[in-house]
């Protein structure tokens, strides 16, 4: 499933592309175009804006109601449950949603700290914007962070 979330859902966006989630998102872009390409491409459209949906179908979008990213997973969760089976963390760019692809130890040696390099073993590229990544300490964080936004709310 593919989804494109609207300039008020980044934050959103962009932890479910952590979760390796195929989520669309551009700041500050005309609904018009947001539609035009969410039809195209075949994306479900998340959004906060009561007035786009009223230019989509019921099964075009999902409305997100609420204000907090742990109570947009549980909300967005709630409506696909069946994603949380098919999660791929970090397999995804944060920043502009390209499957990542694993690039040799030796092809990162000029491109990245040499500490870095030194003490890591595995690296992953975005083809498209030219981000490395590898397992540094933030990486438990964010995968601890994923575990909890996971985790059904007892609010919802």
């Amino acid at each position: 499933m593919k989804f494109y979330a609207d300039e008020m859902l980044g934050k959103l966006a962009r932890w479910l592309r952590m979760c390796g989630m195929d989520v669309r998102y551009q700041n500050q872009v005309e609904d018009a175009h947001l539609l035009e390409i969410s039809r195209k491409e075949k994306r479900v459209v998340l959004t906060r804006d009561t007035r786009l949906i009223k230019n989509l179908e019921p099964d075009e979008y999902l409305f997100i109601s609420h204000d907090y990213l742990e109570d947009q997973f549980t909300e967005f969760f709630k409506e696909f449950p069946q994603l949380k089976t098919k999660l791929q963390p970090l397999s995804r760019c944060a920043e502009c949603n390209t499957s990542l692809q694993e690039i040799q130890k030796s092809e990162v040696k000029d491109k990245v700290w040499p500490f870095v390099f030194q003490n890591q073993e595995k690296f992953t590229l975005c083809p498209q914007c030219d981000r490395i990544y590898w397992k540094a300490t933030h990486v438990n964080k964010i995968l601890s962070r994923l575990d909890r936004l996971l985790q059904p709310s007892e609010k919802t």
